[in-house]
């Protein structure tokens, strides 16, 4: 925020510290300015509707009741930080916060990014943006917006964070241990998003910003806006405000990405009759010198280059009424309108499961443990395909809530909110295929992976170069897919609280009820073959040799795609390619694939809630103790509808030859599925804070949890052929209606002390028991056809058996007041976590089939942050480094050959400068990834690389005006 006397606009700072520096922060004087925090204000609770605003840091521009005379006013950096550790200091529950030190501006243009810099919080990044987030090893979080339920229709329950302008937020709450009057739905944890109200300023507010943000990977540039305004009157019919916040952004990524593929073992092994059990992996380990040494070799090698743009563009609306002292009335419009789009050059040189053909003439290196590590392979398959992907969601929040006070004691707070969201993808892919008549491949333990196609040396096969439309004769094909997702949910609440004088200091009690529907149409993949070379107008020669990969050299001198500006339309793609396919498929090609049935899954969802919660402190103990106790139950109905596709068996022709018969799939017939569920959960929490000093404090906390299946778990929908070629395995895949919810018992320590307004550290220590993790398992089951039954491998997520989380946060934050002069506006902020966890994965096998034993999916061990600032005078500045250890990113990755696939380590580093050039202007520059960090991934060892990943560094440029 800003100061009428020290006016700032300075870059936003997180609020989690580090241990690392407990000395510094020991010796850091109290802070001589004051905040003007109100601490009841920042306690106040997410489930009863969260307050908005800066949590009680004074407006600067406030001509009302402020700081007393001769108090400073504490802005920038420092009152943002004050703001984030009152709320820490005087919650009823575990909570970090991140607070906006000015309007528009929070620490990172990403709320994932942001929430990185949280003690225990861990994100995803996609295309280089944050974009989901686990809290303490479990990703099972639940999101809000001031207190309320606030989803992206996707199939899912929760918020996407990444669709969410940052300029929106005046701050966000991570509760790590809610209480029984916080709404009910993550494991993890709560990220509550707050936004501002009018009430929050004493009158006129304006901002407004502009950015220009230049990628440089991507080599553009693109705009970035938010206006604000605000007011607030007195009338006959009592005091109303009115606030407009509307923020924009374009973004746009490029992501280069060179990858191996799975790693397969060469199976010597032999039968009884000492006969071999797979003769052409013996012979190929023969052929390489390496017989009866173990032998993995990578099944070939692709190049992805991504070029995309996202959009966002966020509206509030809100309108607050006080007619009386005792009442007030909040309407609230929130819009969250995000359109994410690619278009992709994919090359790759890939046999899948079947065999890869060594050339053995040529070298080839293996590492201690018999990985490949260099090279050739004779005439294996690629493919160049060029796609579109696209996603448009619209999330609408209405809200109404009135908080009446009629009498000093007893509190009432009524709520009613309906909310809608609505998402459309698209996913188009166009193929032309090729190959590689030598492919030599260099890979290892750290490095990029290297590969080179040349010809065989046979005229007869062509001239082997990539960047010959006439070596992409051999076929082709188009991969249509669409998606639209429809949510809806209508929610109630009524709590009342009553204030007590002694021991019992209130009691709470509410009831809740949502009615939700979610409605996910999701086409197959249709196909259609390109059966002949299309016109040399469609065709694109992409060079990567030098381009790819900021000028890498070790990848082929380009490939020929069908058009990118062609694919980008999607319509477009479509009538393009028509006239190239089976004549049979020309109409539908051009119409578009559409929806089956069973391409439809519905889910409806209504629960009642009850709570009750005592508060409850007394001070003249040897060590005082405050706290609160409470009990929430909540009713679930679940309804699930979907269908069961089935098709029998056909004649559908005779063989010329041998005169039997042919056999095919017949009509298909869809069986509705309809299956009700219901569970009633008993969810208690405890938390105490013991204050041994006025600075150092204990708080104690216990709760249990739950985490409702997401609704594309619940997804009933199966499809079941009878016909299957000779040798084929039955199989198939669905959800489970019947899933269960994951629960947790839950206990945290937190040990804080509090030097200053600004300078604390604090370590915790946690606990979570899961029950019921979700995986997918495949098992059995039998299904009919008239007189035949089959037996068919069905693949389902289940509830699985128990998991444990448990780990332990440190960290600290302060300003340098000990040093002399401008020396003083140093600071910085620091913190270490680890999380260890032991949960089942039935899905992690390796490429013999064996089941793997793998830590939980995107749980780093270790995480830390490491960020300094300056912020004194009319300067400010921020340093930000975030680091991870290695996680698993998938247990059964696509194209992986179902293994695991690790993320290595990684670090990135971040900063900002703001100048405030002019009373109420300033004026900022910011830049992320500044260091360049390659991502890399690999199939369950260092040693068996799987990709390496470029992003953008990105650089911006805003200004800021504030009155």
């Amino acid at each position: 925020m800003t100061s009428a006397k020290t006016p700032r606009a300075s870059r936003n700072q997180l609020h989690a510290g580090t241990s690392a520096l407990a000395l510094l922060l020991i010796w850091a004087s109290p802070v001589a300015a004051q905040s003007t925090v109100n601490p009841q204000d920042a306690a106040a609770q997410s489930g009863t509707v969260s307050p908005s605003g800066d949590q009680g840091v004074a407006d600067p521009q406030s001509t009302g009741s402020g700081p007393a005379d001769g108090d400073i006013v504490v802005t920038g950096v420092r009152a943002s930080l004050s703001s984030a550790q009152a709320i820490k200091r005087n919650a009823d529950q575990i909570v970090d916060s991140i607070v906006a030190e000015d309007i528009g501006k929070l620490p990172d243009r990403n709320v994932a990014e942001a929430l990185q810099r949280i003690t225990g919080v861990q994100i995803q990044r996609s295309f280089g943006e944050g974009s989901q987030v686990a809290i303490r090893g479990l990703s099972q979080v639940r999101t809000e917006i001031n207190g309320r339920d606030v989803f992206t229709a996707n199939g899912g329950r929760n918020l996407s964070l990444e669709d969410v302008p940052s300029e929106l937020l005046a701050g966000v709450d991570v509760y790590k241990n809610p209480s029984a009057e916080q709404i009910e739905g993550g494991l993890g944890g709560l990220i509550n998003l707050r936004t501002r109200k009018p009430f929050d300023f004493d009158g006129f507010k304006a901002s407004i910003s502009g950015s220009s943000n230049y990628y440089d990977l991507y080599s553009t540039t693109k705009p970035q806006a938010n206006l604000l305004l605000s007011d607030r009157w007195s009338t006959g019919i009592g005091e109303i405000g009115v606030l407009v916040d509307l923020a924009y952004q374009q973004t746009a990524f490029r992501q280069d990405q060179i990858s191996s593929q799975p790693f397969y073992l060469l199976n010597e092994a032999r039968n009884a009759n000492g006969t071999f059990v797979n003769p052409l992996d013996a012979a190929t380990a023969a052929g390489l010198g390496r017989t009866g040494t173990p032998t993995y070799l990578s099944h070939g090698v692709g190049i992805g280059e991504y070029l995309g743009d996202r959009r966002r563009l966020g509206t509030d609306i809100a309108v607050q009424w006080k007619p009386t002292d005792r009442l007030l009335l909040t309407g609230e419009y929130i819009r969250s309108d995000f359109k994410f789009r690619y278009g992709d050059y994919s090359y790759f040189a890939y046999t899948g499961d079947n065999p890869i053909t060594p050339d053995f003439t040529k070298p080839f290196t293996f590492d201690k443990d018999g990985n490949f590590t260099s090279g050739t392979f004779a005439d294996v398959p690629t493919n160049a395909n060029t796609s579109l992907e696209t996603r448009h969601s619209v999330t609408s929040d209405y809200s109404l809530n009135a908080k009446w006070n009629p009498t000093d004691r007893l509190t009432i707070n009524a709520d009613a909110q309906y909310v809608r969201g609505v998402t459309n993808g698209t996913r188009s892919i166009v193929i032309l295929s090729s190959t590689a008549e030598r492919l030599y491949e260099a890979t290892g333990k750290g490095v990029v992976p290297t590969f080179q196609i040349s010809p065989d040396g046979n005229a007869a096969n062509g001239n082997g170069s990539t960047i010959d439309p006439a070596n992409y004769a051999s076929g082709g094909g188009y991969l249509d897919h669409i998606e639209h997702s429809v949510g809806t949910e209508k929610a109630g609440r009524l709590d009342a609280t009553y204030k007590f004088d002694g021991f019992l200091k209130s009691i709470s009690g509410g009831l809740r009820y949502t009615d939700r529907s979610a409605v996910t149409d999701s086409s197959g993949y249709a196909y259609y073959g390109l059966n002949r070379p299309l016109a040399p107008e469609l065709y694109e020669v992409r060079p990567f040799a030098g381009s790819l990969y900021r000028g890498y050299q070790g990848v082929p001198a380009g490939a020929v795609f069908v058009s990118r500006d062609t694919v980008l339309d999607y319509d477009a793609t479509r009538a393009a390619l028509a006239p190239y396919v089976d004549a049979s498929q020309t109409a539908a090609l051009l119409k578009g694939v559409g929806y089956l049935p069973s391409d439809r899954n519905t889910q409806s969802e209504k629960t009642y809630t009850a709570y009750g919660v005592a508060k409850f402190g007394v001070s003249d103990f040897a060590v005082p103790i405050d706290g609160n106790i409470g009990l929430r139950v909540v009713k679930t109905k679940v309804g699930t509808s979907g269908f069961e596709s089935r098709s029998a068996q056909v004649q559908t022709g005779t063989d010329a030859t041998t005169g039997q018969p042919i056999f095919g799939n017949g009509p298909v017939a869809f069986v509705p599925i309809s299956v009700n569920s219901n569970y009633t959960k008993f969810l208690p929490s405890v938390n105490l804070t013991f204050h041994f000093t006025d600075r150092l404090q204990l708080r104690l906390a216990a709760s249990k949890g739950l985490t409702r299946p997401d609704f594309s778990q619940l997804n009933p929908n199966i499809a079941i052929n009878e016909f299957v070629a000779t040798g084929g395995q039955r199989t198939a895949s669905s959800g489970n209606a019947n899933l269960r919810p994951l629960t947790a018992d839950q206990a945290d320590a937190s040990l804080e002390y509090y030097v200053s307004k600004s300078t604390s550290i604090y370590a915790a220590g946690f606990y979570k028991k899961v029950d019921g993790f979700i995986a997918n398992v495949t098992a059995p089951e039998t299904f009919t056809f008239g007189a035949n039954t089959y037996t068919y491998q069905v693949t389902r997520p289940l509830n699985g058996d128990n998991g444990t989380i448990k780990g332990f946060e440190v960290g600290g934050n302060t300003f340098f007041d000990f040093l002399p002069g401008w020396l003083s506006g140093f600071g910085t902020q620091a913190n270490f976590t680890f999380v260890d966890s032991k949960a089942p994965s039935p899905g992690a096998r390796d490429t013999s089939g064996n089941q793997l034993l793998v830590p939980l999916e995107k749980l780093s061990k270790y995480s830390y942050n490491l960020i300094g600032f300056y912020d004194q005078g009319a300067l400010s500045a921020r340093v930000a480094y975030n680091w991870r250890s290695k996680f698993v990113d998938t247990t059964a990755g696509n194209g992986s050959g179902n293994l695991p696939i690790f993320n290595a380590a990684r670090g990135q580093l971040d900063a900002s400068v703001t100048y405030t050039v002019a009373p109420h202007f300033a004026l900022t520059v910011d830049g992320t990834n500044l260091t360049d960090t390659e991502n890399r991934t690999y199939y369950g060892l260092p040693s068996r690389p799987q990709s390496s990943v470029l992003n953008d560094r990105r650089i911006s440029v805003t200004a800021r005006l504030t009155y």
